[in-house]
């Protein structure tokens, strides 16, 4: 408290002073019109917030954005994916984002990386998604030349040895087990949902290695996937906080410069349809009091990709359902006034957890709202999210929609503070378009969502045929065509659930394979 007031009194006996003190005007006099534009310039990015972009013979875009302070985020975002795994054994991907920033040419070690970092502060991350890669080194901006370097190893010249790759089987087996202990099982359905949504290829392929995969992956699947998707070509060299043309001197000097062309990024075909993974064992005892064995699903449509004039229209719905877990840690006000708060989690008390997400990629997108409850309420969960989808395009009132917009801007701006996910946004968007949208004009884009083209997304968006992605305990889950039949009714009601499950009775339930038998 003292040293605050110190600083409130010398702030304000420097604002009373007069112009020859410190050769400036005084604070409590207003700035020139001069200095009121430049600071309007600062507060809507038009300065010092340019994106610059170049790219080099190799095919490496490199892209950058000015910061200031000490510390800069230096990273390459990656056309690669579990997407790409059409010609490959599935999981590889999986195996790969274990094996980052492992031994290379150059370290023989991910500690001698630590080492080669550490005069910097230098830290690093990788993330991989279902279409992209990102692999990030934080550091003092004067370790630019080092994260470069260290970028560029783990990317192009990893060894990929055979010790390392059982400690990455072991992981994932170690991960894969976490899920089953763990009441939220979001991944796995959001697994099984794409998987039904694309047919089983591309963005449909398993994020997470199949467990019968798991022990036969080897050295040559991984060496091969890399071989044909670790390409300068499919990369974007993005710095924040670096100097542009330092950057690109990094990426010229560390990356290949001859033009090595990637296989073409298979073609993603939306198809609907379900997959359904029934599995009633407990999971295993670790407290006093058992987790329960709960039923997951989760329905979804084709939405748009991140390049359509409608992806902000869906972010704003996306943001609008909002939704979550019964029990949210950080008090009122945190989403509590989304749809599927008031609809859903307020009113029914069986529900566990009610959350619409949007999963856009660059030709496509998948819109769902997962959910999951006691095994017993598995049918009344798939009416109320039928029932959901359904009310969508029954009309926005404004009240919601304007709280949406405002929201979905406030977590826009707010993880734009933080280095990496700048990083991963420019990224992105160079990946996709060759350019990167500004946080006003994103915002501006934002505003422009009016309750009627809601409506309309809504109304196309149900047109297409639903994806249903079921996890856990399935025996009372109606079936895929039952839920089909209620999308095409007006009022989305499930058939009679009596007869229902005289029918299951009669066509034999659920098969000991874990499938749901039709």
């Amino acid at each position: 408290m003292r040293s605050w007031s110190l600083a409130a009194r010398s702030f304000s006996s420097l604002a009373t002073r007069g112009p020859g003190v410190t050769g400036h005007p005084p604070l409590n006099e207003a700035f020139s019109s001069g200095a009121q534009e430049l600071g309007k310039k600062f507060a809507t990015g038009s300065i010092g917030n340019e994106t610059q972009v170049t790219t080099l013979p190799s095919g490496l875009r490199v892209a950058s954005v000015p910061q200031s302070g000490g510390m800069s985020s230096v990273g390459v975002v990656l056309e690669s994916g579990a997407r790409n795994e059409n010609n490959h054994k599935a999981g590889v991907a999986h195996f790969l984002e274990k094996l980052s920033f492992g031994s290379t040419a150059k370290f023989e070690s991910s500690d001698h990386v630590a080492s080669a970092l550490e005069p910097y502060g230098g830290i690093t991350e990788a993330l991989h998604f279902r279409d992209v890669a990102v692999y990030s080194v934080s550091c003092l901006s004067d370790g630019l030349d080092t994260a470069t370097d260290v970028l560029s190893q783990a990317l192009l010249h990893s060894r990929f040895s055979e010790g390392e790759i059982e400690e990455a089987r072991e992981s994932i087996a170690c991960e894969i087990e976490m899920f089953k202990l763990g009441a939220d099982q979001e991944p796995i359905v959001t697994d099984c949902v794409h998987h039904a949504a694309y047919g089983g290829n591309t963005v449909g392929n398993f994020k997470i290695c199949p467990v019968e995969n798991l022990m036969s992956i080897n050295r040559g699947d991984i060496l091969s996937f890399h071989s044909d998707n670790f390409r300068p070509s499919k990369m974007v060299l993005c710095g924040v906080g670096v100097d542009h043309e330092e950057l690109v001197k990094c990426g010229a000097k560390y990356f290949p410069t001859h033009l090595t062309e990637g296989g073409p990024s298979p073609i993603v075909q939306y198809t609907g349809g379900h997959c359904y993974k029934h599995d009633d064992a407990p999971p295993p005892m670790i407290g006093p009091q058992e987790l329960p064995t709960l039923t997951h699903v989760a329905i979804g449509f084709e939405s748009s990709s991140h390049q359509a004039d409608e992806y902000v229209k869906f972010c704003v719905l996306n943001t609008l359902m909002g939704g979550g877990g019964s029990f949210s840690a950080g008090g009122p006000g945190k989403g509590m006034y989304t749809r599927l708060y008031l609809q859903v989690l307020n009113r029914y008390h069986w529900v566990y957890s009610a959350l619409a997400l949007n999963h856009p990629y660059q030709e496509t997108g998948l819109f769902t709202i997962n959910g999951s409850s006691h095994p017993n309420h598995g049918w009344d969960l798939v009416q109320v999210l039928i029932k959901q989808f359904k009310e969508m395009g029954q009309g926005i009132n404004h009240g919601e929609l304007e709280r949406a917009k405002t929201q979905l801007k406030s977590t826009l701006l707010m993880n734009l503070e933080y280095r990496n996910i700048i990083l991963e946004d420019i990224g992105r968007q160079v990946v996709a378009s060759g350019q990167r949208k500004t946080a006003p004009e994103l915002c501006a884009m934002i505003d422009s969502v009016t309750p009627q083209q809601i409506s309309e997304i809504v109304m196309k968006m149900l047109k297409n045929k639903p994806s249903v992605g079921a996890f856990g305990d399935l025996k009372y889950v109606p079936s895929f065509e039952e839920i089909e039949a209620a999308f095409e009714r007006e009022n989305g009601e499930l058939t009679n659930r009596i007869s229902h499950f005289l029918l299951r009775g009669a066509r034999g339930g659920v098969s000991k394979t874990g499938l749901i038998k039709h």
